[in-house]
C-alpha cells in the first residue's frame, strides 16, 4: 500500500509540475500580448489626442500667443498658424539631422554616489564639471575630464577627487547657474527631497576637498517666507530647479505646488579678502506662486522674462511674463484656445519633464504616456509627437535637446538606454544601450550641452557617464 501511495504521491508531483510548466509557457505568453496591447492602447490615445486636437482648432492646433488678450485676439492669433509663422516653425524640421550627436560613451564614472544610486545630473556652462545627486544624501562634483587620461584607474581616480557636498535630504534635481553678461557665476543648486535646496559655490580656484567649505546660507537679514537659515524651503520634496539664462535668479518648484523665484547675491559675495569662501551669500525671494495641485516640469523662456510651468492634473502650459507681474497665459495642450469657448479641459497625461530647444522657438514635453511632445514656445500648436519608448506613470521620463536642435534625447522605463529621435521625421534613429557602452539599469536623468555635443547620464547602475561625438 505505501508502495502504491508513493508511486501516486510521485505522479501527481510530475503532473503538477507539467501543469506549471505550461502555465510558464501561457503567462510568458499572456505578458508578450498585454505588452503589445499596451502598445496598441497608446497608439490609439495618440490618435485620440489628434483628433481631439483637430476637432478643436478645424484641422490645425490652436496658437495662443504670449502676447494675447483672449477672445477675438487669440482667435486671430490662431489663425495666423495657416500663414507665414506656422511656415517658418514648418521649416525647422523638414529636413533630417546631419547625423552628428554623442553617441560615444567617452567616460564612465562607476559608483558615483558609493553604493547609492545617482538619480540627477548637470553640466557646468564650459562643460568641465559633472554635478550628480545621489539617494545617499549628497551632491557630487566632478572634472569627468580626468577620465580621459590614459590608464584603465582614470575613472576611478577622477571618482575619488570629486567634491562632495553632504546635503539634508536625497537630491531629486541640480543645475548650474548660466553666465550673466559674460561673467562666470559659479554656483550650483541642488533640490532635495526634505523641501530644502542647497546652493554651493563651484569655483575651482579653491584648495579645499571639504564640500561642507562649499555650502552657501544666506544671509540673516534674508531669513523669512521661503528662505530659512539653512537656505531656500518649500513643504515637500523639490519637482525642479532651473536658472535664469539672464540674472541670478533660481526658480525652484515643489510637490507643495509652490514656484519660488530667489535672487541669488553676486559673485563679490562668494568669496572674502583671503580669497576663502564667506559661506553666507543674499537670497532674496523676488516672488512666490502657489497653485492647485504639484508642479511637475518648468523652465525659462525669453532670455529669462517668461517662466512655463505645467501643474498635473492640469491639460495646460502656464506662461508667466515675468516684466508684467507674473501675468500668466494658458496655451492648451489638446488644442482650443483659453477664453475662445473651445477650451478642451480633458486630461489623458501629465508633464514631468521641461526643455526649451537651442533657438529658444520650441519646447519639449515628456509625458507619461510614452509620448514627447514639440511644441512652438508660447502657443498650443504641436510640431511634432515622438514615440517608440515606453513610461507610464510610474516612470520617470526626461528629455534633452542635441546642440543643432535636430535631434532629442530620452529615456525610456522598459529599457536601459537613452533613445535618439531625429525631429524632422520623428523617428527613432539610435538606442544608446549596454551593449554599445551604455547603463546596465534604468536611466534616471540626463543633460545635455548647449554650447558643445556633450551628453550626460546617470542611472540605477551607479554609474554616470559623459558621451561625446564618435568622431
Amino acid at each position: 500500500m505505501d508502495l502504491l501511495a508513493n508511486i501516486g504521491q510521485a505522479d501527481q508531483l510530475t503532473s503538477a509540475r507539467e501543469e506549471n510548466r505550461v502555465l510558464k509557457a501561457k503567462c510568458k505568453e499572456l505578458a508578450v500580448r498585454v505588452h503589445e496591447l499596451n502598445a496598441e492602447n497608446q497608439a490609439l490615445k495618440a490618435e485620440v489626442e489628434i483628433y481631439r486636437a483637430e476637432s478643436y482648432s478645424g484641422g490645425v492646433t490652436g496658437s495662443n500667443k504670449l502676447s494675447g488678450n483672449g477672445g477675438a485676439a487669440e482667435r486671430e492669433s490662431n489663425g495666423a498658424l495657416l500663414g507665414d509663422d506656422a511656415k517658418d516653425g514648418a521649416d525647422d524640421f523638414v529636413t533630417s539631422g546631419n547625423g552628428l550627436y554623442p553617441s560615444d560613451p567617452a567616460v564612465t564614472l562607476p559608483k558615483i554616489h558609493g553604493n547609492a544610486n545617482p538619480l540627477c545630473c548637470s553640466v557646468n556652462p564650459d562643460d568641465s564639471l559633472l554635478a550628480t545627486g545621489g539617494a545617499d544624501s549628497s551632491l557630487n562634483l566632478c572634472r569627468w575630464g580626468l577620465a580621459l587620461a590614459p590608464g584603465a584607474e582614470s575613472s576611478t581616480k577622477a571618482v575619488e577627487e570629486s567634491i562632495r557636498i553632504p546635503c539634508r535630504a536625497p537630491v531629486i534635481c541640480t543645475a548650474f547657474a548660466q553666465v550673466h553678461q559674460g561673467r562666470s557665476y559659479p554656483v550650483v543648486a541642488a533640490g532635495c527631497m526634505d523641501g530644502s535646496v542647497l546652493l554651493a559655490y563651484c569655483g575651482l580656484d579653491l584648495d579645499s576637498k571639504d564640500g561642507k567649505d562649499r555650502i552657501l546660507k544666506p544671509e540673516v537679514h534674508n531669513v523669512g517666507n521661503g528662505v530659512n537659515e539653512n537656505g531656500i524651503q518649500h513643504s515637500k520634496y523639490v519637482k525642479t530647479i532651473c536658472w535664469s539664462p539672464s540674472s541670478p535668479i533660481l526658480a525652484s518648484a515643489s510637490a507643495d505646488g509652490t514656484v519660488q523665484l530667489t535672487r541669488v547675491g553676486g559673485e563679490d559675495e562668494f568669496l572674502n579678502v583671503d580669497g576663502k569662501i564667506s559661506g553666507k551669500v543674499t537670497m532674496e525671494v523676488v516672488q512666490s506662486m502657489h497653485f492647485d495641485g504639484p508642479v511637475e516640469a518648468m523652465c525659462f523662456l525669453n532670455d529669462g522674462d517668461t517662466l512655463c510651468c505645467y501643474v498635473r492634473g492640469t491639460c495646460y502650459l502656464s506662461y508667466f511674463d515675468l516684466k508684467d507681474g507674473c501675468k500668466q497665459t494658458k496655451c492648451s495642450l489638446n488644442g482650443g484656445s483659453a477664453g475662445t469657448g473651445c477650451f478642451d479641459e480633458h486630461v489623458s497625461f501629465a508633464i514631468l519633464s521641461l526643455r526649451p530647444s537651442p533657438n529658444g522657438k520650441y519646447i519639449a514635453a515628456a509625458t507619461d504616456v510614452s509620448r514627447n511632445i514639440i511644441m512652438e514656445a508660447g502657443t498650443e500648436r504641436i510640431v511634432r509627437n515622438l514615440y517608440g519608448h515606453e513610461n507610464d506613470g510610474f516612470s520617470n521620463p526626461k528629455i534633452a535637446w542635441s546642440r543643432s536642435g535636430q535631434y532629442l534625447y530620452g529615456n525610456s522605463q522598459d529599457e536601459n538606454c537613452i533613445c535618439v529621435w531625429d525631429i524632422a521625421s520623428s523617428q527613432i534613429v539610435k538606442r544608446l544601450k549596454e551593449e554599445n557602452g551604455g547603463h546596465s539599469g534604468n536611466v534616471r536623468d540626463i543633460y545635455s550641452s548647449s554650447k558643445t555635443d556633450t551628453l550626460a547620464s546617470v542611472a540605477f547602475d551607479k554609474t554616470a557617464k559623459v558621451w561625446l561625438r564618435d568622431m
